[in-house]
């Protein structure tokens, strides 16, 4: 009976022991963030499963006396609500604004019951302040620009500025400061976060009824123009569907080109994708401003409330382009030839560059018979891409008519599909032209053929792809008397041609029509590309068609920006 009092004891004795330990252990538990790079964050999270207060203290460092641009800082957010509970940006304005370099600091910050992150960061001033965007400003930006030199940067760069956190109360615990977002991960439709530098994130899903979601994102953006950024598609339309007209962007904290969106939306019921993509710089990789107050949701998160998480489907059809001249390179010229066995309607997507009127990158279509185009991407027709301002796109159905086209996409020397010299736009994989037909079913009804191969019955005779001094020519003989179509492109300036096609009737000796400037149009490209495509009358009898070039500008060796339709660089004579 004595030995099992005594081991009742030992036993009592061992629970008190572990207790304590486990509450003093609590009590103890401390956050020691910081020692940052310039550019990067350091954080760390904690719970408080009551309303407690919580200790804090560690160093900051500035280099302006007003405090707008904090070096080396931190702040706390509330878990669930992402809400800032504190931040030394605002302690530096109201304690500290007299310090200049490095201080040290101390608060006690009373916080309700719930989950918390604590961050830090280290990033030089910058001009896209936390606080007001006026004039002050740039006067805060020419002074700290004049205080700048390399001793004070390096100074910087080897810091040991930290915030360190601690409760007395034993609901004070800590953790890795990632259970809230892998928790949002876990109910999400989709959740790309913590999104590095060039990356291009997108998932595809169904609904099986109208569903309203939720989206909250960040990402970066200067004026009308973004950077980081996501956005919506529906897949059988590939129309954007969010944003949308309702889409309200709000600052984010940080630098002021962070930006964030909060909004509810209901889709219908179809099939979507979500994208998300990242520019070369200003991310979770690196921050090359300050961060925004929310860094780890950098980036795009989609969700419906639990109920509706039944209407969500991972299962999508497969959407390909029955023409597709998409993820075009520089320097690239693409054709593809297809053929409609009936008339049907058809979606023509093109993404492009237009810099101020002109398009630099940029497709159309031709009715492969007359050579007329039926189609081309133009600024008047586009609308912004997303990314630069230059990156323009077109979305729009047409009826074309039972036939045979030739869609064609061109490019110049910079900023295409995996080579681009400002922000690319959303969906940089549909860059260049692609035709989607309306009703699935009518895939199979249309046909693509190589223009190369395709030779049409109705040329009566040709001459194309001429090169530098040529004169060429080519007899036919007419019959009866026809209507001809004359299609010719070549080059002229200034009320004048240069290279240029005539048809002298033989039987006369007399030249019968000839291309002039005045009665060509604009072929495409360079201003002086020019094109004639129309009918005229040739009576009955024989003739000859002639083309000539002078020493610069022609097919395979342009010193300008090429004609529409480089190919038919020259003149042929159709039938009617």
């Amino acid at each position: 009976m004595k030995l099992n009092f005594q081991f009742k004891l030992l036993a009592i004795s061992c629970v008190i022991f572990l207790i304590t330990f486990r509450l003093n252990a609590q009590s103890n538990a401390e956050i020691n963030i910081g020692r940052v790079a310039l550019g990067e964050i350091d954080y760390a999270g904690f719970t408080l499963n009551q309303d407690a207060s919580v200790d804090i203290s560690g160093s900051g460092a500035s280099i302006e006396r007003w405090g707008s641009n904090l070096i080396f800082y931190a702040w706390i957010i509330e878990s669930e609500s992402r809400e800032v509970v504190w931040n030394l940006l605002d302690e530096y304005e109201n304690k500290y604004f007299h310090k200049d370099g490095e201080f040290e600091f101390t608060a006690d910050l009373k916080l309700k019951k719930g989950s918390y992150e604590v961050y830090y960061a280290g990033m030089y001033g910058d001009s896209y302040s936390h606080y007001s965007n006026d004039f002050t400003d740039v006067i805060k930006e020419v002074v700290r620009a004049i205080k700048y030199d390399d001793d004070e940067r390096t100074y910087f760069d080897r810091n040991e500025n930290f915030i360190k956190l601690s409760s007395k109360s034993n609901g004070f615990s800590v953790n890795n400061g990632r259970e809230y977002i892998d928790k949002m991960k876990s109910k999400s439709i989709a959740s790309f976060v913590r999104v590095d530098n060039n990356e291009v994130k997108s998932k595809e899903f169904g609904l099986t009824k109208d569903t309203k979601v939720y989206i909250y994102c960040q990402g970066e953006r200067d004026g009308h123009e973004f950077y980081d950024f996501a956005w919506i598609y529906d897949l059988q339309s590939h129309e954007k569907v969010w944003p949308n007209n309702d889409t309200d962007y709000e600052r984010a904290g940080g630098g002021r080109k962070n930006f964030s969106v909060y909004q509810e939306v209901v889709l219908t019921a179809g099939e979507y994708q979500v994208n998300y993509t990242t520019d070369d710089s200003h991310s979770f990789e690196k921050w090359n401003v300050l961060p925004p107050n929310d860094p780890q949701f950098w980036g795009v998160s989609l969700w419906c409330d639990a109920k509706d998480m039944r209407n969500v489907s991972d299962n999508v059809s497969e959407y390909t382009p029955a023409v597709d001249l998409t993820r075009m390179r520089d320097h690239e010229f693409e054709k593809q030839g297809f053929e409609l066995s009936e008339s049907m309607d058809v979606r023509i997507i093109c993404a492009g560059e237009i810099t101020d009127y002109e398009p630099s990158d940029y497709g159309w279509i031709i009715d492969a018979k007359t050579r007329e185009t039926i189609w081309k991407f133009s600024r008047s027709k586009s609308e912004y891409a997303g990314g630069g301002d230059k990156n323009r796109i077109v979305n729009e159905v047409r009826t074309l008519k039972k036939g045979k086209y030739i869609a064609y996409y061109t490019s110049d020397g910079s900023h295409s599909y995996h080579n681009w010299n400002v922000a690319p736009p959303h969906d940089q994989k549909l860059w260049g032209l692609s035709l989607w037909t309306v009703n699935r079913s009518d895939k199979s009804k249309i046909k693509l053929f190589e223009e190369e191969e395709y030779k049409s019955e109705n040329v009566i005779v040709e001459i194309t792809q001429v090169r530098d001094n040529q004169r060429e020519y080519e007899n036919f003989r007419m019959g009866k008397e026809s209507k001809v179509r004359i299609y010719a492109i070549g080059e002229g300036d200034d009320g004048q041609m240069f290279d240029t096609g005539w048809i002298k009737n033989m039987d006369t000796g007399k030249i019968i029509w000839e291309m002039s400037y005045r009665a060509s149009e604009h072929a495409g490209g360079a201003h002086k590309n020019r094109m004639f495509n129309d009918f005229i009358l040739l009576a009955a009898g024989n003739y000859r068609l002639y083309f000539e070039s002078d020493g610069s500008h022609s097919f395979m060796d342009w010193n300008d920006d090429p004609p529409h339709d480089p190919q038919n660089y020259g003149i042929k004579i159709l039938k009617e």
